[in-house]
């Protein structure tokens, strides 16, 4: 029995995806980012929050300035 091979069509979808891709890509990396230093923030105490100038109703300001608070 032989098995037959063909080549298929390329089409330019992949191409005009990446742009896409990358930038969901990038949003959600950073999405992962910032919500990993709230919950890291979030674990210190009141003090250790205090020692970097911080409340804890500050930490999401804090780590979304660029974003949401201008």
């Amino acid at each position: 029995m032989a098995f037959i091979t063909s080549a298929a069509a390329a089409t330019p979808l992949p191409r005009l995806a990446f742009p896409f891709k990358s930038l969901f890509g990038a949003i959600f990396d950073d999405s992962l980012s910032r919500g990993r230093q709230i919950i890291a923030l979030s674990k210190l105490s009141n003090e250790e929050l205090a020692d970097r100038g911080l409340r804890r109703g500050d930490i999401a300001r804090h780590v979304a300035h660029d974003d949401y608070w201008r």
